[in-house]
């Protein structure tokens, strides 16, 4: 199954695969060898390890493959030292895809990063450019205005419906490419501190989560991770076949049963922490460990936080002033994640 990307004129396989700070060249190899041409990296996964795996992977292929990555920096000149670094990294003269970073304020987009945007486009070093975001309610309208060919976004059936379809839909509706992320993640593995394993067949999950994200015309490529051979040659069985209700009974009862621990992105939490916490940021590198399986990533994030966010301890409250509305224990997880990120 394959889509156009927006109005990039780049056909893209369905189902990429998201590198992230582990890739494996036996699992690009594999990808490829099943018709998956969407490889999504970053040069801040594992410190430019993940975009040179990805390049050496592909000699001799640069052909076949459609190739993202990003930028994490803000400036003009830095976001251009950015793109050369990368090229370098892949070995390549040009990527097909080149997404500023995890953006999900305006503020986080200021013009010079556009201009470099627009830049490295008209130098040929990429063929199109957008934002990646956790946050499309808040995105979508600024990478219409701002003339974006894409947005790269959190969407599955643990995120998506109802928080974030009108968002993508406008974006789709204005011509722009929709690349999902982070499509499987919190309907899996179940977190650590969970006292019972789910019965569900863990295997079947992945690839009933992939097709309710396929289900949806306005998405036009998905970048799972991809664990094993094993795990993309189980995932890729989603670009074939239908969404059953097998399907929808299989992803409603583990969605159910991670409904406590799992942060649902919707940027709907009621009240405010006094003492400064990101809430919705914290649980998501929480995420990252307990669904993701990355306590590196998690920890790596983390510490990105300013110094004396990093410092506040929510065990020292006695009652959270942040209540979810999907049921997510908040002051739990915030004290699982500021043990376990911080140790």
């Amino acid at each position: 199954m394959y889509r156009m990307l927006g109005s990039t004129g780049l056909k893209v396989s369905a189902i990429g695969y998201g590198l992230g700070y582990d890739p494996e060249p036996d699992i690009v190899s594999r990808c490829i060898d099943l018709g998956i041409n969407y490889f999504d990296t970053a040069p801040n996964y594992a410190n430019g390890e993940s975009e040179r795996i990805l390049g050496a992977s592909i000699k001799g292929k640069r052909d076949h493959v459609v190739i993202s990555t990003k930028a994490d920096t803000k400036t003009k000149a830095d976001i251009l030292k950015e793109m050369d670094a990368s090229l370098r990294n892949i070995g390549t003269d040009h990527v097909d895809v080149y997404l500023l970073h995890a953006r999900d304020t305006a503020e986080r987009v200021p013009d010079e990063a556009l201009e470099a945007l627009e830049i490295v486009k008209k130098q040929g070093k990429t063929r199109a450019i957008g934002i990646s975001c956790h946050d499309p309610n808040n995105m979508a309208d600024h990478v219409i205005r701002w003339k974006l060919d894409l947005m790269q976004s959190t969407y599955s059936y643990a995120i998506g419906a109802p928080f974030r379809d009108a968002a993508i839909k406008k974006v789709h509706d204005a011509g722009i490419g929709v690349i999902a992320m982070k499509v499987i993640i919190g309907l899996t593995t179940a977190p650590r501190d969970r006292s019972q394993k789910p019965k569900l067949k863990a295997e079947e999950t992945p690839v009933a989560a992939l097709r309710w994200v396929l289900r949806n015309p306005a998405i036009d490529t998905t970048v799972p991770h991809h664990g094993s051979i094993k795990e993309v040659e189980m995932n890729v069985r989603a670009m074939t076949g239908s969404y059953s209700p097998a399907d929808e009974k299989l992803l409603y009862v583990r969605n159910e049963q991670n409904r406590p621990y799992y942060c649902r992105m919707c940027y709907q939490c009621q009240g405010h922490c006094p003492r400064g916490v990101p809430v919705t940021d914290e649980l998501r590198f929480l995420a990252y460990n307990d669904f993701g399986q990355s306590l590196y990533q998690a920890r790596l994030n983390f510490m990105g936080l300013p110094g004396n966010i990093r410092e506040v301890r929510c065990l020292d409250c006695s009652s959270c002033a942040v209540q979810c509305p999907n049921g997510v224990r908040v002051r739990d997880r915030l004290i699982r994640a500021q043990e376990i990120l911080t140790s």
